[in-house]
């Protein structure tokens, strides 16, 4: 008698536990849109606002101000660097300045893009920097210095294989390259012209697509520029190369012929450079094309109310604070405190299935939960142990 009721204990336990998990991921978006501007802090924002239309709260993404985003990493007394906030932001957990998706004692933590591609979404990451760099590295790889180049690209094309990765590639050729790509089954396209015929030739396939757009080196040219960049980093004009919100236009156009939904991130990563320089004028070009690159997703998710949209940032850098407005057109009065990141709050904006869960003042761990719909994993979790589709698994199964 008590062997049965024990029985029927662990059974009844067994059911809720999977009708929890069913509800969870009823409750989950289909599909994902996460924008995050490196270094993007409110006063960043007020400035291109300013500059755009001479007021604020004017940029596409500042009506669905949802509160503020703290920020810290588990690093003491020191603002958080963008591969704890990025390993933060896409897995759930805290961990150590440098560290990219693993625990400050070198566990590995599944991504929202690990997870999600698990339930057979598609994936993607979009950035104006070197696509193995530290925020869209925390998405998709697992390491325990920011700087392992080889490592971050062996994880993209070996382990969680995002279906899309635009941006640009370091110089000295660590990282993800062309030949690597190829290897690994990837597409490879360098221009605009080129990304854009790998679209209409690709329109009618019946696979899942892989392609890696590989545009510039060390970073396409700063809006505020118009072309080749003066400090060396880039080495191509946009008369070649795509802007942010044609990269994001794109990536939208693949990514949601998934049947299964999708997941992309998209980093205005250009931003955190300009800022780290104090040059108001480039920060306020990234940050315009940022809300451009947003307008893009907000006109694609009109009518997709299964689709949630969020805004944010890693970290604040610079220090920055708006000290005067000036007419529309006119950088306003400014002052940098600092060349680094701070600790400050960054804003949060959110629209779709679940922002309603972002109200106020959150910490950048609880956006994982609202992006997949249930609690990350404990740390030390394999991939492979996180759950697949009833469709999936009936995939894997022999």
């Amino acid at each position: 008698m008590v062997r049965s009721k024990r029985f029927f204990v662990a059974a009844l336990s067994a059911v809720l536990c999977l009708l929890v998990v069913g509800a969870a991921w009823a409750e989950a978006p289909k599909n994902v849109i996460l924008f995050i501007g490196d270094g993007m802090g409110f006063e960043q924002v007020k400035a291109a606002s300013l500059y755009a239309a001479g007021k604020e709260g004017t940029l596409a993404f500042e009506p669905y101000g949802k509160g503020e985003v703290m920020t810290r990493s588990v690093a003491a007394g020191r603002p958080t660097d963008s591969a704890a906030a990025a390993t933060a932001l896409a897995t759930g957990h805290k961990t150590a300045n440098g560290r990219i998706g693993t625990t400050p004692d070198g566990r590995e933590l599944p991504t929202v893009l690990e997870c999600l591609a698990r339930r057979g979404k598609w994936t993607g990451l979009v950035t104006t920097v070197p696509i193995t760099h530290a925020t869209p590295a925390g998405f998709a790889a697992h390491c325990n210095n920011r700087n392992e180049y080889e490592k971050i690209a062996a994880d993209y094309f070996e382990r969680s294989r995002p279906n899309v990765l635009f941006g640009a590639y370091w110089a000295d050729g660590k990282g993800v390259t062309e030949a690597k790509a190829r290897a690994a089954g990837y597409a490879v396209v360098r221009t605009r012209e080129a990304l854009a015929d790998f679209v209409h030739q690709s329109a009618g396939a019946a696979d899942t697509l892989h392609v890696s757009g590989q545009f510039a080196a060390e970073q396409l040219p700063y809006e505020h520029d118009g072309g080749i960049h003066k400090g060396g980093r880039a080495n191509v004009s946009y008369e070649t190369a795509p802007h942010l919100s044609e990269m994001t236009s794109v990536a939208l156009q693949i990514l949601s012929r998934s049947p299964d939904g999708f997941f992309l991130m998209v980093e205005g990563g250009a931003l955190d450079w300009a800022c780290h320089e104090n040059h108001l004028e480039r920060a306020v070009g990234e940050t315009l094309e940022f809300a451009k690159a947003f307008q893009i997703a907000l006109n694609w998710a009109k009518g997709c109310p299964d689709t949630l949209i969020l805004v944010t940032a890693d970290h604040e850098c610079g220090g920055l604070k708006v000290r005067k407005a000036a007419p529309r057109g006119q950088l306003p009065k400014v002052v940098w405190t600092t060349g680094g990141h701070t600790g400050t709050n960054v804003p949060l904006y959110a629209l779709g299935l679940g922002s309603e869960r972002l109200e106020g003042v959150v910490d950048n761990t609880d956006l994982f939960g609202v992006m997949v719909g249930e609690d990350p994993p404990p740390a030390g979790t394999s991939v492979e142990q996180v759950p697949v589709s009833k469709e999936k698994q009936e995939a894997l199964a022999p």
